[in-house]
């Protein structure tokens, strides 16, 4: 699955005069970039031949391919580093990335609260516990002791036994996905023997569940890949595993329970995600799998006693026609909402905003639904279980509500909030009462929130403080813009209230609009993004069709053959700060990441003539050949398959690299991968820079930037700075601030 982006990376200054921009854009022989061989391959695609002519670099350990990716970063590295202002620019990113210690992730069992915690000074977030709300905090797990030599190592999924005995964790490392499970004693720190190796280490992919023994645990795992597999082949053919503690430590011999090739009588597709799911408080199991990020195929269950490896006997809950969408079970770091006999799903079938349905597991089989949350004029995004009744997440065009359904209750009631802002996370137990609130706004910090049912308030936990910096000169204005059929796009800016609307302000619009309410930009703080507010620049938020902002409605209207909507409502917005007058094309930049990159890829190929540059992070680029990826298969229910007549013409239409032309005068543009991105490969990456600094005519630069100890996203904290000073300064350059300006 591909990701939504961390955060946006910002211009800071102001444009100057014409022969600052001309030194700007001007390109020495000794600047150019490595040449990248042309080997053209032709495919005939249902009658329309598409030429690749950088198909060689998508070859399996290629030795070639990481030369040249090598000499480019070099090149890169050099073009960077002769740039005069860049170590001041990484001193104040690096002196407002300390202002504040985060708090994310939180999970609680057992009275016991996990988390993860940032610390100013440090390199990578550590996990603390507390044995209750006003608890002492103590270290349970710090990647630092826990890296190779040479590397670093990260903490993914957090997830504790129900008597908050046991930690499973995952952890991978140099940035890649793929991990190891991972279990630990809370009170002692002792680590147990397990080591459970092909293991997706995602924060945000529900892979562990423990049952209420609190001794095992169901987890998914992948096969050996075969010795010649191709990529868009590992991560199929998964299963769920049961594992008991102190048993086949490695994984090997745990008996499978449910997931491709387990049960005769369940046909699970080799490219589908299973998990089972357990709950403390009920004597029911629940299985399923998708094959998508945005629907459940299926669902299953089977009270706890039946439970019996492949013999399971799985009774079916819900069927594709029901469209259940897959956030609040698959992609998210909830627990299922399940309470004694009562599961908690949300549907979009007659929908569009959502519905919660209940499904009594005592009932008749299959279980029939009832509406226990109607859909209303909010998009609902998310379902959390707790003792006392259902907690349900709403976005409210860009702000967060949250109401509680009690147990028994037929209505669900508004929990009040301290601030209008968005709640990223909602934590809960089913075998305690209230909830966990991670909170924030376009300009308030962080907040970690506790609301009690008791009281019917939400109070802070003191567990993180604010940011220590003044955003009180900041304002967030919410608008909405035309699209090219009169489609209204909301869009969100940043900019200081005394700015004024002379289009001179560097401006950064970031534009993401996939994956549905899974890929929702939601508004979030950043302190770093003040180096570039306090100087007068404006950040710029996209919320195109594509993402989950108002709807699954809205979702598949940027989605397979509607998919360049998402770039022309990106268009639209781009033009917007434009006419009025918040920048000018010689200010203005776009930024996209990983799915992004065909938003981004889209607005360069159709309106090169309004950006001044480009960041593209990890993005998609030759979406004609997204399913040689290694999540390709998985990715086809959201762009589309070339199987078909009809998938290959929406991909065509969509992909940025097919339809980079020869001599046109691109903007300039910043291409970053690394090198164990399982996402988006570095060959996707590569292609599209080899594309671009061959055809383009304007002399600006196109850079691929190449970290080799990092995957997708994440890294150190030192090499998120880096990245973003060196983002920053590419765009100070190119926007001709004279600081900025390359020595030669």
């Amino acid at each position: 699955m591909a990701s939504t982006p961390r955060r946006l990376p910002l211009p800071l200054h102001a444009l100057v005069g014409l022969s600052l921009l001309l030194a700007a854009y001007g390109t020495a022989a000794n600047d150019r970039p490595p040449a990248a061989r042309l080997a053209p391959v032709v495919d005939d695609y249902f009658g329309t031949k598409v030429t690749d002519p950088y198909r060689w670099m998508e070859a399996p350990d290629n030795g070639e391919l990481t030369r040249w990716l090598k000499e480019q970063a070099l090149h890169t590295r050099g073009r960077l580093d002769r740039i005069p202002s860049r170590k001041a620019l990484l001193r104040r990113i690096h002196e407002l990335n300390q202002s504040t210690s985060e708090v994310f992730g939180m999970t609680e069992a057992g009275g016991r609260y996990f988390y993860f915690r940032t610390i100013p000074g440090e390199p990578l977030p550590k996990v603390f516990f507390r044995d209750s709300l006003a608890g002492s905090e103590r270290l349970l797990l710090d990647p630092a002791r826990l890296a190779p030599a040479g590397g670093h190592a990260e903490i993914g999924f957090l997830e504790p036994s129900n008597d908050g005995r046991y930690l499973a964790y995952g952890l991978a490392f140099g940035g890649s996905d793929w991990g190891e499970l991972h279990v630990v004693d809370v009170a002692t720190g002792e680590s147990q023997a397990e080591s459970i190796s092909r293991i997706w280490t995602g924060f945000d992919d529900k892979v562990v569940s423990w049952a209420p023994d609190n001794r095992s645990f169901c987890y998914q795992r992948f096969p050996e890949p075969g010795p010649d597999q191709p990529p868009a082949e590992k991560q199929m053919r998964s299963a769920v595993y049961l594992h008991t503690l102190g048993r086949n430590t490695s994984g090997d011999g745990d008996p499978a329970v449910f997931g491709f090739g387990v049960s005769p009588t369940i046909d699970v597709p080799k490219e589908a995600w299973s998990a089972v799911w357990f709950s403390a408080d009920s004597q029911f199991v629940i299985a399923g799998f998708v094959s998508s990020i945005f629907d459940v195929e299926a669902l299953f269950f089977v009270p706890l006693a039946e439970l019996s490896a492949a013999e399971t006997p799985w009774r079916r809950i819900v069927r594709p026609e029901d469209q259940i969408g897959a956030n609040p079970l698959f992609n998210s770091a909830s627990r299922i909402p399940l309470h004694g006999s009562e599961l908690y799903l949300m549907s979009h079938r007659d929908a569009s905003r959502f519905k919660v349905l209940r499904y009594d597991l005592h009932d008749a089989n299959p279980p029939a639904a009832t509406v226990a949350v109607p859909e209303g004029g909010a998009v609902l995004e998310d379902l959390e279980a707790a003792a006392d009744g259902l907690y349900v997440l709403e976005l409210r065009g860009g702000p967060s509500g949250l109401r509680r359904l009690a147990h028994g209750e037929s209505t669900a009631q508004e929990v009040p909030l301290p601030f209008s802002g968005t709640i990223r996370l909602v934590a809960t137990s089913p075998d305690a009462p209230g909830a966990l609130l991670r909170m924030r706004s376009w300009t308030h910090s962080n907040v970690i929130l506790a609301f009690d049912p008791s009281t019917g308030k939400a109070s802070d936990t003191g567990w993180q403080e604010p940011a220590r910096i003044d955003y009180s000169t900041i304002e967030a204005r919410e608008v909405k813009v035309v699209s090219f059929d009169g489609t209204l796009v909301p869009l969100s800016i940043l900019i200081r209230k005394d700015g004024q609307l002379d289009g001179k302000h560097p401006t950064l619009l970031s534009s993401y609009g996939g994956y549905g309410s899974y890929g929702t930009a939601k508004p979030y703080f950043d302190p770093v993004l003040l180096a570039w507010l306090e100087r007068g620049g404006v950040v710029a938020v996209a919320h195109p069709r594509g993402g989950g902002e108002l709807g699954e409605d809205w979702h598949r209207a940027g989605m397979k053959q509607s998919k360049l909507n998402t770039v022309f409502d990106t268009v639209a917005c781009a033009q917007y700060l434009v006419n009025e007058h918040y920048a000018s094309p010689k200010t203005l930049a776009v930024y996209g990441a990983s799915a992004g990159g065909i938003t981004v890829g889209g607005v360069l190929n159709w309106r090169p003539d309004l950006l001044a540059a480009a960041i593209d992070h990890a993005g998609m680029s030759d979406t004609v050949r997204h399913e040689m990826r290694e999540n390709g298969p998985e990715d086809a229910a959201e762009f589309g398959s070339v199987s078909t007549a009809e998938g290959f013409h929406g991909l065509y239409a969509m992909s940025p690299y097919t339809h980079v032309r020869d001599g046109v005068p691109y903007p300039a543009v910043l291409l970053e991968t690394g090198i164990n991105d399982r996402r988006v490969p570095p060959w996707d990456v590569a292609k599209m820079t080899a594309r671009l600094q061959a055809a383009t005519s304007s002399h600006r630069p196109v850079l691929l930037r190449v970290d080799f100890d990092t995957g997708h996203f994440g890294g150190t904290a030192d090499q998120e700075e880096q990245l973003i000073a060196d983002e920053w300064s590419f765009l100070l350059w190119q926007f001709g601030d004279p600081a900025f300006q390359p020595r030669r």
